[in-house]
């Protein structure tokens, strides 16, 4: 069975921090959407891409903002792919490379993303291109389409340039753009109604080095990229993850999620020979882990973020699995 369609926070990320810097209250409708406000303190999490979908129509409506997917991607450029990229990047060669690593990334962040750099023969142009994992008949479209546009010039302007744009860019969208995004291309050709979103670039320009380290603004410290599953069971485990300190995080949940009914999620687990109780118990322990790293994280308070109800159920949890106390293991990293 194809693994459940995700999205990585990383590129979630930069919406709710959008919104919520001009003040929208974003809490509520990803609540209503069904996604689960506790995945966005990992950049490394997975949310049902449907859900988001969703999130992102809704958001653009309510708020007013029809173009909320071009002004997020302005405003972040590079980081709305993942806030480690540019940390990365900067170390390829050429921006031929750079374009290829930051497809590589891209293409595991986003299930049914296409990210990629076409080289039709005879031109004197590259196309840096992205295919959604929505459809362009999807109504998150509007915002799907054109955040890509300015996280790919964001990558280009590390080896062209900060104030670099291309001659030419193509989106999947069929209508004309909205004056605040034509203001920021008086130059650039717009092709509207695309296969995929695009943006051009010269040839000559791909054998470029990237710009020095002190001319590149990195927000985030380097850290390893989760990739996507590209099995059923694993984008379970992706999901009950990111979903872990929600109290109503059951089996009904997450068959809801997979648009499934419960009986079939259990059965389709059982041919991989695991259920959905050792799913969330690994899960827990997952974030266990992490939290009893921290030395500001008590027993009571882990125990209470993964909805055991008491620490003593946690500690019993927890010693099932890794053989030895929360405490002792606790001790390895703090000693």
């Amino acid at each position: 069975m194809e693994p459940i369609p995700l999205h990585k926070v990383a590129i979630v990320a930069p919406f709710t921090q959008f919104l919520s810097a001009i003040g929208a209250p974003f809490e509520r409708e990803f609540r209503k959407a069904g996604l689960p406000v506790c995945a966005l303190e990992d950049v490394n999490n997975f949310i049902p891409s449907h859900r988001f979908w969703t999130f992102l129509v809704e958001m653009s409506f309510k708020e007013g903002i029809p173009d909320l997917g071009f002004r997020v991607g302005k405003e972040y450029g590079a980081h709305c792919v993942d806030p480690h990229l540019t940390n990365l990047l900067v170390q390829s060669s050429t921006l031929y490379q750079g374009l290829i690593k930051a497809s590589e990334i891209i293409n595991r962040t986003v299930s049914n993303c296409r990210v990629g750099l076409l080289q039709p023969p005879n031109s004197q142009y590259s196309y840096f291109f992205h295919q959604p994992s929505c459809s362009a008949n999807n109504p998150a479209i509007e915002q799907i389409g054109w955040y890509g546009i300015f996280p790919f010039i964001g990558i280009a302007r590390m080896f062209l340039g900060a104030e670099w744009l291309p001659e030419e860019i193509g989106v999947m969208v069929n209508h004309p753009p909205s004056s605040f995004v034509s203001e920021q291309f008086p130059d650039t050709y717009i092709r509207l109604a695309q296969p995929y979103c695009y943006i051009a670039l010269k040839n000559t320009q791909l054998s470029l080095p990237p710009l020095s380290h002190q001319s590149i603004a990195t927000r985030y410290p380097a850290s390893p990229h989760a990739a996507l599953s590209t099995d059923f069971v694993g984008s379970i485990k992706k999901l009950v993850r990111s979903y872990i300190s929600e109290e109503n995080l059951n089996l009904e949940l997450v068959a809801e999620i997979c648009e499934m009914s419960q009986r079939s999620l259990q059965r389709r687990l059982a041919e991989s020979s695991t259920h959905f109780t050792e799913l969330l118990d690994y899960a827990r322990f997952d974030v266990a882990k992490q939290m009893l790293q921290d030395a500001n994280n008590n027993i009571t308070a882990i125990s209470q973020v993964l909805q055991y109800s008491d620490a003593t159920h946690f500690a019993r949890a927890f010693r099932r699995i890794a053989g030895i106390s929360p405490h002792l293991y606790r001790q390895q990293f703090l000693n």
